[in-house]
């Protein structure tokens, strides 16, 4: 047997900043939000539900509360990559654990399958984002 065919093949490889693992979890849970709040639509009542939706000022107060929600997540996609390491850690550790349990909270009572699913994976993703923030690479110094 010939050396030539007794080596292995070995795939190269790179470190992913932290930054970038962390941002890219932002963007998945994202999509997570915006396909469930789709797929939503369907749910038979649900848009007979906001056609009958009046404009008050607590029905503004409700859609700029679920702007907010939204708008955050968005948010710390961008600010994952710039924001110093020591405040972008924490930033990351505090409004993912926010978002678990809102989610948690939020969705205790329903049914569709579909939803728990995408619940299920977007508290996954940001589990993945509070251990990736928690286990921040160090440098000595």
């Amino acid at each position: 047997m010939s050396s030539i065919n007794s080596r292995k093949a070995v795939f190269e490889d790179f470190q992913i900043n932290v930054k970038l693992k962390i941002s890219a979890l932002w963007i998945a849970v994202m999509f997570c939000y915006v396909y469930g709040d789709y797929i939503q639509i369907y749910v038979p009542g649900i848009l007979a539900k906001a056609m009958e939706v009046k404009a008050t000022t607590e029905t503004q107060f409700q859609f700029f509360a679920v702007a907010l929600l939204m708008a955050i997540p968005s948010v710390m996609i961008f600010f994952t990559l710039v924001v110093k390491p020591k405040i972008n850690r924490w930033l990351n550790i505090i409004l993912s654990t926010l978002y678990i349990i809102m989610l948690i909270a939020t969705n205790l009572t329903e049914t569709w399958v579909f939803y728990l699913f995408l619940t299920a994976i977007e508290v996954l993703i940001s589990v993945a984002i509070v251990w990736y923030a928690w286990n921040w690479p160090t440098l000595e110094a």
